[in-house]
């Protein structure tokens, strides 16, 4: 191991040791390395077909040559930029890549587009139209919505502007036979990565899924997949359970969820904060967050003051060599009894071992919930009925919108007849160990990220409960699993754009502004059919401003909590 990991377990010491006593006893560790499924259930379905990142190491070495090759060819023919469309497992690792690697190789600018929101895509496709570009449509499945949109609109770009063969313009990463090798056929793709199948998307970073885009991105895959064989061995079946970190890390997780400290909250160093964060997050809420149990992660910034965390919190520090700046919580942290990790990184290539150890210690979290952490059951209710709603064209909000300002209404929990009912209303029911969730269908930018974590923070001081932030539709396959299929606590704030510009999905009769409301209400239906409390802001303009009148009004308006 070349991280550096000093766990203390707090008041949780007990409740390890004897967990460390039974992973030894039942060989759970061994057994996961034999691809064992019974250690999560008893039927294989969804996890002998999913295990098969456990030896990825040895199936991608004999593909880095060629990666490289493509990417010296892609520079070669003058590409200078890659932009690749994908969700969820196909983006957040190669964003990770992309903002935290610096080139080392023959490399292009890399970017990752994951949002349906038409400013976003605008802007990207200003960024298309200044240099010469490779698009990287990234999806398992074949058929993922978002990403074939933005497939439609770059291809028809890149057709109005190219008097070549458009289709050498893109490159598919995909499972062999889904609908995705067919139409980079009828397309003439310039590639396409078939990727092992036995992998699922979020287990998928050091697969096609991630390696083609970190070879774009310049990284050195060799030096990668090295971190990712100390990892491997870290979670070696050969070590001691108490010697073994995956083992360390996935008791932490699994058993102190159990005790009911289920929001992992987690602080990294600036350059790790946003893109790990990311990675890390829907890794652990999508593979936990069902049958009614769940870990939530939360990522901050900083520290806040010791009366916003509750009993339910265990902390995460991942940081970089000469960063101290957490230590002084990590000694607040001992003289409460929280349990606390401390991970320190040599260098940003030690992700690669860090990325495996958290994906071992995710799949044994799952034994000890008793869940298989590799299929997102609740996933699909929010596609169907965003799907039920485009074909309708119903793209409208079902119940009557209260002002809370000229540009800015209000969907209620249930019918009220001010904002402030509204409000106190929507958190009438919010447990101790409860959550709320922020899921911004807003056009992403600094300026509203920091927006939304001022109000995530205003949350936090005053409800003193755990609050998460998340851009849609991309938490949809992240968080979005947990949101629904876990013990209810939580309670859900939706912050709903209308788009001023239209921007036409080619094929199709809505477009892209009309899709992301689609999205946002259909999550809010399928959130409520689960019993969950939903409250729905509607700006109709004035982005940021109106998200300052929004955490105004909520200053005005929120009553603290205990």
């Amino acid at each position: 191991m070349k991280s550096n990991m000093v766990f203390f377990w707090g008041d949780a010491e007990q409740s390890v040791n004897m967990a460390m006593e039974e992973l030894a006893e039942k060989r759970i560790v061994e057994r996961i390395w034999q691809k064992d499924y019974t250690v999560w259930k008893e039927h294989p379905q969804e996890i002998s077909n999913r295990l098969d990142w456990l030896s990825i190491t040895e199936e991608m070495k004999p593909q880095l040559k060629d990666l490289k090759e493509f990417v010296r060819s892609l520079c070669q023919e003058g590409f200078q930029q890659a932009i690749l469309l994908g969700m969820g497992g196909s983006s957040l690792a190669p964003e990770l890549f992309s903002r935290v690697f610096p080139p080392q190789e023959a490399a292009l600018q890399l970017w990752v587009l994951d949002t349906t929101d038409p400013e976003v895509i605008s802007r990207y496709t200003d960024y298309a139209r200044q240099k010469k570009t490779i698009y990287i449509v990234s999806t398992k499945s074949g058929n993922t919505l978002e990403t074939l949109m933005l497939f439609r609109h770059f291809f028809a770009l890149v057709s109005e502007e190219s008097n070549q063969n458009p289709g050498q313009h893109f490159v598919a990463i995909t499972d062999p036979g889904s609908p995705l090798v067919k139409l980079a056929e009828e397309h003439h793709f310039r590639r396409v990565f078939l990727n092992n199948p036995n992998i699922g998307g979020r287990y998928s970073a050091f697969s096609f899924f991630g390696l083609v885009p970190a070879a774009l991105a310049g990284v050195n895959l060799e030096r990668l997949l090295a971190s990712v064989e100390e990892g491997r061995q870290g979670c070696s079946p050969e070590l001691p359970v108490r010697e073994n970190y995956g083992a360390l890390l996935g008791t932490m997780m699994g058993v102190l969820a159990r005790k009911g400290r289920d929001k992992l909250t987690l602080f990294f160093s600036p350059l790790l904060l946003k893109s790990l964060g990311d990675w890390i997050e829907q890794l652990v809420a999508e593979s936990t967050g069902k049958e009614g149990k769940g870990i939530l992660p939360v990522i901050e910034g900083s520290p806040q003051d010791w009366n916003a965390y509750g009993t339910d919190r265990c902390f995460v520090w991942i940081g970089l060599e000469r960063d101290h700046t957490m230590e002084v919580f990590a000694q607040q942290t001992r003289q409460k009894n929280y349990p606390f990790l401390s991970v320190t990184l040599p260098d940003v290539y030690a992700l690669g071992e860090q990325m495996f150890l958290w994906e071992f210690a995710t799949a044994l979290a799952g034994y000890f919930l008793h869940i298989n952490p590799f299929d997102q059951p609740n996933v699909e209710e929010t596609k169907v009925l965003t799907k039920k709603r485009i074909e309708s064209l119903k793209i409208l909000p079902d119940e009557e919108a209260l002002p809370v300002s000229e540009t800015i209404h209000m969907l209620p929990v249930s019918k009220v007849s001010t904002p402030r009912e509204a409000l106190q209303d929507f958190f009438s029911f919010l447990p101790p160990d409860g959550y709320v969730a922020l899921q911004a269908f807003l056009p992403y930018d600094k300026t509203i990220e920091t927006e939304m974590k001022e109000i995530a923070l205003l949350l936090g001081r005053k409800l003193h409960r755990a609050v998460t932030v998340g851009f849609g539709p991309r938490f949809l396959h992240s968080t979005g699993q947990l949101h629904k299929g876990d013990a209810g606590k939580g309670v859900f704030m939706q912050f709903l754009s209308e788009s001023t510009l239209s921007l036409p999905i080619p094929g199709e009769r809505l477009d892209f502004g009309s899709l992301k409301k689609a999205q946002a209400l259909g999550d809010r239906e399928a959130l409520r059919n689960r019993g969950r409390r939903v409250l729905t802001f509607i700006i109709a303009d004035g982005l940021p401003e109106n998200l300052t009148r929004i955490r105004e009004f909520l200053v005005g308006n929120l009553s603290p909590l205990k």
